[in-house]
């Protein structure tokens, strides 16, 4: 069988590669390479998704996993080169590849050491699709690995003035939680020898057939979560993400914010939730509380934000909470809404991004009080930060809505209390998002300052045709998933509901 899955995982490292072969001074050769193979790791994402949805998905857990790839890699040490793929993970993968080459296509205006930047870009989509494809914990955690390495150096050499330190927060967070997931690795496959017997293992389909004691559950549990929740990220081990996403190029943030965040949630659904059934259930209302503190705390700091970017970057971590709130319902309506809503916010997220970095690369500020009665000088800019704007806010019609509208059912299914804490996002969410949206198009224009000076000398331009068809593929899908959700979940649904037969009948209501 043609190995679709290892083509799709290591292309982009191909492509790396490749990038790094070219002349340093072929700038134009070097974008436009870089361009064609993340296309065509897009296109062969999409070859796989459509392939899948044809596909007919049995009854068990493990059937959802399609193309499977196995290779003994160590067998001593329970390491082999396992990928498969399942409804989750094949919507995630198609999100990481657009979203690359939407990321790649905006960064054409990048100039400083452009051959190590595009490389970059193309590794570090090799690392999440390797995330989201490994049934081997440990390949798994070899691709976690891999992903910080570029974002470092994206962030480190091509951020603002304070993205040494941006870069630097960012990997000490993500490597103390890493080493704490790699502690948990090791001692679930021990456990796992002793509970089951016959040799050492780390791959995800004998993992699931072992029932260990609650105890065990317990403090394995807390280890994965310490890697994942940084990544989410909980509140409060959210405090590197303001800093990174606002130090990075727009494009890097937008590829951070829009594929690299939902890691860390899929991470809980995929591992944490099926691995650990007893501790989940034990730890559940802890995570929903930080899903709700998330959610609040955060969209109250988006609020008092001057700083575009930052408020964007706030605005997300709030998101994230609906996304994990609806994980932790444990029924199929708030899990579908979940990762229904990873691929949503994913789109927006990175839509708004890009908006902002095209505002910031017109005016040279992100600062929100420069800005004011844009939109007659760009109206086009200003209909697509509108667009992208309402879709954060969850306007029906649009594809947030359906995400976090199944995600909040589930959770008031699961619990009122939680269901009505995480609704009462949506007074601040659509207060932040107008105040993004009106603070930078509607409203008195600033009669000082960068802005005002070019609007007198006539020089601020709307969005420019590669600007906008950079941004289109987002923009139709915000439609599109707004008003046919159904093409999503119909993919999803099977790996849901095979996942919470995993947890127990206990948990699906």
């Amino acid at each position: 069988m043609f190995p679709i899955l290892s083509v799709v995982t290591f292309l982009p490292l191909l492509g790396a590669i490749i990038v790094l072969f070219l002349p340093r001074e072929s700038f134009g050769a070097i974008r436009w390479t870089a361009l064609v193979l993340s296309l065509l790791e897009l296109l062969l994402s999409l070859g796989l998704l459509l392939v899948y949805s044809q596909s007919t998905v049995s009854a068990t857990f493990l059937g959802t996993f399609h193309y499977n790839e196995n290779l003994a890699w160590i067998p001593g040490l329970g390491i082999n080169y396992s990928l498969g793929v399942d409804g989750i993970s094949v919507l995630l993968v198609v999100l990481t590849t657009l979203l690359t080459t939407v990321c790649i296509a905006a960064s054409f205006r990048i100039e400083q050491k452009v051959k190590n930047y595009m490389a970059f870009m193309l590794l570090f989509e090799c690392g999440m699709i390797g995330v989201f494809l490994a049934t081997n914990l440990f390949l798994f955690y070899i691709f976690w690995e891999l992903m910080l390495i570029p974002a470092y150096f994206l962030v480190g050499t091509w951020g603002g003035q304070r993205r040494i330190y941006a870069a630097f927060k960012f990997v000490l967070y993500t490597s103390v939680g890493s080493l704490l997931m790699l502690a948990g690795i090791i001692a679930l496959g021990y456990y796992h020898q002793v509970a089951a017997g016959g040799s050492y293992t780390l791959d995800l389909a004998a993992l699931l057939n072992t029932k260990l004691n609650s105890g065990i559950q317990l403090w394995l549990l807390l280890a994965f979560a310490a890697a994942f929740a940084v990544k989410v990220p909980f509140v409060p081990f959210h405090s590197w993400l303001p800093d990174a996403y606002s130090e990075a190029p727009a494009p890097v943030t937008a590829l951070l914010a829009g594929a690299m965040a939902k890691t860390g949630a899929y991470g809980f659904l995929r591992f944490c939730l099926p691995l650990f059934p007893d501790a989940i259930q034990t730890l559940a209302p802890l995570f929903r509380i930080l899903a709700v503190i998330g959610i609040l705390y955060c969209a109250v700091l988006a609020l008092t934000q001057t700083d575009i970017k930052r408020l964007l970057a706030y605005s997300s971590i709030s998101h994230l909470g609906v996304i994990m709130l609806g994980m932790f319902a444990f029924n199929p309506q708030g899990i579908e809404g979940s990762v229904l809503q990873m691929v949503n916010h994913g789109i927006t997220i990175a839509a708004l991004f890009l908006i902002a970095g095209y505002f910031e690369a017109r005016t040279g500020t992100r600062k929100l009080t420069d800005f004011g009665g844009l939109a007659t000088r760009v109206p086009v800019l200003a209909t697509v930060a509108l667009i992208a704007a309402l879709s954060s806010l969850g306007l029906p019609g649009l594809n947030s809505f359906a995400g976090e509208f199944l995600a909040l059912l589930g959770t008031f299914r699961s619990s009122a209390v939680f269901g009505i804490l995480g609704t009462i996002v949506v007074v601040p969410a659509a207060w932040y998002m107008l105040r993004f949206f009106q603070g930078i198009t509607e409203g008195p224009r600033q009669q000082q300052g960068v802005v005002a000076t070019l609007i007198r000398k006539g020089t601020l331009s709307d969005i420019h045709l590669g600007e906008f068809v950079t941004l289109l593929p987002l923009l139709v899908l915000i439609f599109f998933i707004g008003l046919l959700p159904s093409t999503l979940t119909f993919i999803l649904e099977p790996s849901v509901v095979n996942t919470l037969q995993i947890l127990g009948n206990a948990f699906v209501k």
